[in-house]
């Protein structure tokens, strides 16, 4: 009996605890994955990375403002928002990077972006029988 609780409260204790599947990811979290893929694809320097952390800091505060309680996908307006917010992070970050990391950085920006609905790895329905 006392496994039987024991067992069930661990399961109630993980379900509570579990995060959301599909739940977006903290400005924290995103910035600390972003550093870690930006500074090992890059090289870059420690002056850099504070460069680069402070720009995508500000673009993802900006564009969780803009999207707030909004469901997705965004509308054309807010996209168009987005586009110029990264702009001016882009304009911010390759001021401070070397000619083969700008083209690097190029590359791996557009890799981190989250996929648009209907990319990515949803498949389309089974196939008809």
């Amino acid at each position: 009996m006392k496994k039987i609780i024991v067992g069930v409260l661990l399961l109630v204790v993980f379900t509570a605890n579990a995060q959301k599947p599909g739940a977006p990811l903290s400005i924290e979290e995103r910035l600390n994955k972003t550093k870690e893929i930006l500074g090992k694809e890059l090289q870059l320097s420690g002056p850099q990375i504070n460069t680069t952390a402070e720009a995508f800091n500000k673009f993802f505060k900006q564009t969780d403002l803009l999207l707030k309680g909004m469901t997705p996908p965004p509308n054309e307006s807010q996209i168009k928002q987005i586009q110029g917010f990264e702009k001016v992070r882009d304009q911010k970050i390759l001021s401070i990077l070397n000619e083969n990391q700008a083209k690097r950085y190029k590359e791996v920006v557009l890799k981190m972006r989250p996929p648009r609905p209907g990319q990515g790895n949803q498949q389309g329905p089974p196939p008809q029988k």
